[in-house]
């Protein structure tokens, strides 16, 4: 009796694991058929100017940018409030 139980569990286990990798063979040569596009995180922004922080070099949205004026009269734009501060204490440091 526990032989035939045996048996049946292993077969049960067996066609599982093939209906699996059919299914994924199956999805794979869908989503092989179906024309590329980049992955979101990978499109090109639209509708903003990208400014540079002067201190990491991280480009960001001029939108959601930290902004400081500069002695000079210009902007510096900034990634975080991290950046900024290690800015105006680098400018206020006397030379």
């Amino acid at each position: 009796m526990l032989g035939w139980m045996l048996r049946l569990l292993l077969l049960f286990l067996l066609v599982r694991a093939l209906m699996l990798l059919l299914g994924g063979v199956v999805r794979g040569i869908v989503k092989a058929s179906r024309p590329q596009s980049e992955p979101p995180s990978r499109q090109p922004l639209s509708g903003g100017t990208l400014v540079q922080d002067p201190v990491c070099g991280t480009y960001v949205l001029q939108d959601r940018a930290l902004s400081l004026r500069t002695d000079a009269g210009g902007t510096a734009f900034f990634c975080s409030e991290r950046c900024r501060s290690t800015y105006d204490a680098q400018a206020a440091r006397p030379r």
